[in-house]
């Protein structure tokens, strides 16, 4: 059943590791009422890596929506139209939460009122890139926002040899990941917009590589898209 945007702000206890407030039945509201046609476009089956010029985001998914042109691929001039029809297109997400997603990334836009913005604009810190990341380094140790397999190695032991990422496990881990991160960056912080982030965030890793009926991302979709694909970046 489609739920409201307000399930998304049920997954506040996720990004701070509250796992036991974190329920499994919760159901994923995120996802738009129905697939968009077969569910599938053209664009899903043609990626062109980006060439001299192009701009790329600390966001893998956008990037990915670049390559794939969902986003235009040189990642400039992204309008909230193109913002809600590329990830509705790509990965079925409900127009409210790419809304979300898109206000998000316009905050980084240093020019007033803006109704767009660049993906290089995206590397501001503690706007959308923050400390603790998933799969790159803080800024602290290396300001490319690139792919590093080491943390993102790091990241996906909390789970052991689960092929699920599960809700409570996923809160478990993306908690110990970003205390551990902490203790090696002096000048580690999540601030209030960051923190929002990284539940939407969670919030995208469980719809995209999971299931609405069964909330938890497919750890081998989850581990190829980082640890393979995105060396093709």
């Amino acid at each position: 059943m489609h739920r409201s945007l307000c399930f998304g702000i049920s997954l506040l206890p996720l990004a701070l590791g509250f796992s036991h407030l974190v329920h499994d039945d919760d159901k994923l509201s995120l996802r738009q009422n129905q697939q968009r046609d077969s569910g599938l476009k053209p664009n899903h089956f043609t990626w062109t890596a980006p060439g001299e010029g192009d701009l790329r985001a600390p966001c893998p998914i956008l990037n990915t929506l670049a390559n794939h042109e969902f986003l235009p691929h040189d990642g400039r001039n992204i309008t909230l139209d193109k913002a809600v029809n590329a990830l509705g297109d790509a990965l079925n997400i409900a127009p409210a939460l790419a809304t979300t997603f898109f206000n998000g990334g316009l905050r980084t836009n240093p020019t007033a009122n803006a109704t767009w913005f660049d993906f290089d604009m995206l590397h501001k810190h503690n706007v959308l890139e923050h400390d603790g990341s998933l799969s790159r380094q803080d800024m602290y140790f290396n300001t490319s926002n690139l792919f590093d397999a080491d943390t993102f190695d790091a990241f996906l032991a909390y789970f052991g040899d689960a092929d699920t990422l599960e809700v409570n496990a996923t809160a478990d881990a993306r908690a110990r990941h970003a205390n551990e991160m902490s203790k090696i960056n002096p000048e580690f912080t999540i601030t209030q917009t960051s923190l929002q982030i990284m539940v939407g965030e969670a919030a995208m890793m469980l719809m995209v590589w999971g299931s609405v009926e069964e909330p938890g991302a497919n750890r081998t979709f989850f581990e190829y898209f980082f640890s393979k694909y995105l060396r093709l970046v």
